[in-house]
């Protein structure tokens, strides 16, 4: 590992949460068949600390790594291992995520946001965020268009008022105005550059350049998925030109209603994949009480049981996908910390 990984890696151990995780995944090694074995120590968005019993080839760049997701699905995501070294009677590798599919993504970052509240190992002085976000605001089609030519090369720059670290692992979301469409991508931050803008002395400002963690064939789809509809998209100027001279508040309010049905059309087309569960949207109360017997094995089945028994006969029963999610988290829970006693003699091991 050079010294700018271990820099890196430094970093994002300061800037994001790492959450304890203990659960077993696989790793698919380049030239092997068979998938290699391994316990997770931590889990953040930028990687994993990893647990084996044997040691990884000397000359291993990158893998595919597998978390266990619902149903027999899984996070894959692609990752380069920064370093391994022996611990315990086994060895620990450091890996980051390099590349992960969009359906991915959206699961690893329901999974960290579902067991962030849940991890006690940030200290007194708060939780750390799972991860940074930098939003990039375009007021026109040409603008965005621009934009996503750039996204297209596998990369984007851009310059912000705050500096951020060379390595580090972002959320890029390119807002747009009006009915404009919105993007949110992964990306890491290749280089970092002072800037000097006219009219902006007063400040300290950065120029960015950023790489994206998505195969380059899901983006190239993504982007020219985006351009056709950019096509059908009327200009800005042409959609308001009816309130030309009418007041600033009146304008504001057309622009606010557009964008909350664009918003809205936007989560229509984008179904069940959201970054925010089904748990966090219709049963926040669900999750303040799973998280209040996180780790107590006997505390955790106790609200479990509660949580399912108290809405079996009522009408605002769990939904599908809350149930679902349910099962992952009360899996999690077991692969982590054990099963009852309770459970393991009255329900053999089953699933409440």
């Amino acid at each position: 590992m050079t010294q700018s990984e271990s820099g890196s890696m430094a970093m994002e151990r300061r800037t994001q949460a790492r959450i304890d995780l203990h659960i077993p995944v696989e790793l698919a090694l380049p030239g092997q068949d068979a998938p290699v074995r391994a316990v997770t120590r931590d889990l953040s968005w930028g990687g994993a600390l990893l647990h084996l019993t044997e040691p990884l080839p000397n000359d291993l760049e990158t893998l595919i790594l597998s978390l266990p997701w619902r149903r027999g699905k899984s996070i894959r995501a692609q990752a380069q291992l920064l370093r391994a070294r022996p611990h315990e009677g086994g060895y620990l590798a450091a890996v980051r995520f390099i590349s992960l599919s969009p359906r991915s993504q959206s699961r690893l970052e329901r999974l960290l946001k579902m067991l962030h509240a849940s991890d006690s190992t940030t200290g007194a002085g708060g939780k750390n965020a799972l991860f940074r976000e930098l939003e990039v605001t375009v007021s026109d089609t040409e603008e965005l268009r621009q934009k996503l030519l750039q996204i297209l090369e596998g990369r984007y720059t851009v310059t912000v008022f705050e500096s951020y670290q060379v390595g580090q692992s972002i959320s890029l979301s390119i807002t747009g105005t009006f009915d404009l469409p919105s993007i949110r991508l992964r990306a890491r931050v290749s280089d970092v550059r002072k800037s000097e803008v006219k009219g902006f002395d007063w400040a300290e400002l950065y120029t960015l350049s950023l790489q994206f963690e998505h195969p380059s064939n899901t983006i190239r789809t993504f982007v020219d998925l985006v351009l056709n509809r950019l096509s059908d998209t009327e200009d800005e100027s042409s959609t308001f030109s009816h309130l030309e001279g009418a007041p600033d508040w009146l304008r504001s309010v057309a622009a606010a209603t557009v964008r909350s049905g664009a918003s809205t059309r936007s989560a229509e087309a984008a179904g069940g994949d959201e970054t925010r569960s089904c748990l966090e949207s219709e049963f926040p109360e669900a999750i303040a009480r799973l998280v209040a017997g996180w780790g107590n094995v006997a505390d955790f089945d106790m609200v479990f049981r509660s949580l399912v028994l108290s809405r079996n006969d009522q009408q605002n029963a769990w939904s599908r996908e809350a149930w679902e999610e349910l099962e992952m988290l009360q899996s999690v829970h077991d692969r982590a910390y054990g099963v009852s006693a309770n459970r393991r003699s009255l329900l053999k091991g089953g699933r409440l």
